[in-house]
């Protein structure tokens, strides 16, 4: 429970007390409210009763049980209250050597520069799987957001060697540069690299000339979101029976394969045929998947000897092309070469 939750806590039992006090005083001494109020004030505070106020027996024995009990809430919301003002005066300076002692203490983490709507998702995925991620941007702002969702956040600037520092990049498996210059990121990139050769690297680039350099700055991988996803809608546009994509690295760049499916015709020269048979990886490049009578009965990974037939459903994944290749084989190609 955070302090600031626990002053709230102990606020409520002070006022529960009180209520409790003053309830009891009337029931027991047959008191006003107000008059139940005031000595279940002066009880509390050790005050002590003034000349004038006698209590029975009974009010005797709910005094003392009313001062254990509002002796006890005082003590802890005083200070529960105290370590809250510490820490509003202090918690910064607190906070700050709290996070860089458990940065200090990480091997193999992921250093992630840039906290925009770029970085905050990649933070968002590592996170959700379990890798250890150290933030770095030098907008307080964003830093205060990230703390927020529980992550490791430092302010300041990447490009500087004592932030990458800071960061522990001479532990850290890999950076991701995720600024908003391309600039910046070719800088953190070669920053990176020059203190560590083997450190995995990947930047974001804005533009083609930026992605060139990023590679020969020394990144092992570079992604250009906007790229990405105009290709991506465009080929929604395109291919609007198939909404499924896979995006591979191959040398250095992306590449976006399709998972596409048809039918086999009673005509199709594939029918009475087996994978191995039809050798259609050598044939069209793409790769048959699955094959099944409906799309909820596939049978994944399908065996090689696995013999086609009329109105089977195909799921082959590829290139366009591939793709476009495998179909043409199924409709029109010759099935023995």
């Amino acid at each position: 429970m955070s302090r600031a939750r626990s002053l709230q806590a102990g606020l409520a039992i002070l006022l529960t007390v009180v209520a409790i006090g003053t309830v009891g005083f009337m029931l027991i001494e047959g008191m006003s409210a107000f008059d139940g109020l005031y000595l279940t004030v002066i009880t509390i505070s050790t005050l002590g009763f003034g000349p004038g106020v006698f209590l029975g027996t009974g009010g005797r024995a709910f005094a003392i049980i009313l001062l254990v009990l509002g002796l006890g809430g005082v003590l802890y919301t005083a200070v529960v209250g105290l370590e809250l003002a510490v820490d509003r005066l202090l918690g910064d300076d607190r906070r700050k050597k709290r996070m860089q002692k458990t940065i200090d203490s990480l091997q193999g983490h992921t250093i992630l520069c840039g906290y925009g709507q770029v970085g905050a998702t990649a933070w968002r995925r590592l996170h959700g799987e379990g890798v250890d991620v150290v933030v770095v941007d030098s907008n307080p702002e964003l830093i205060a957001g990230a703390l927020e969702h529980g992550a490791l956040a430092i302010v300041g600037d990447a490009t500087h060697d004592g932030v990458l520092e800071q960061a522990g990049l001479e532990r850290a498996g890999a950076l991701v540069a995720a600024v908003r210059s391309d600039s910046d990121n070719l800088v953190i990139t070669l920053s990176a690299k020059a203190r560590r050769s083997n450190i995995l690297v990947v930047a974001r680039a804005i533009d083609a000339e930026a992605e060139r350099k990023l590679f020969m700055a020394g990144a092992d991988r570079v992604v250009a979101p906007q790229q990405v996803g105009a290709e991506r809608l465009a080929a929604l546009v395109l291919n609007t029976d198939t909404a499924e994509f896979i995006d591979l690295m191959i040398a250095g760049r992306f590449v976006e394969f399709r998972v596409a499916e048809f039918r086999i015709s009673a005509t199709s020269p594939f029918v009475g045929q087996s994978l191995r048979d039809l050798n259609l990886r050598a044939k069209g490049g793409a790769m048959v998947i699955a094959i099944g009578k409906e799309k909820n009965q596939l049978d994944v990974n399908p065996d090689p000897s696995t013999i086609f037939h009329t109105g089977q459903v195909v799921v082959a994944v590829g290139s366009q092309e591939q793709l476009d290749a495998l179909k043409h084989l199924a409709t029109t190609a010759q099935a023995h070469s």
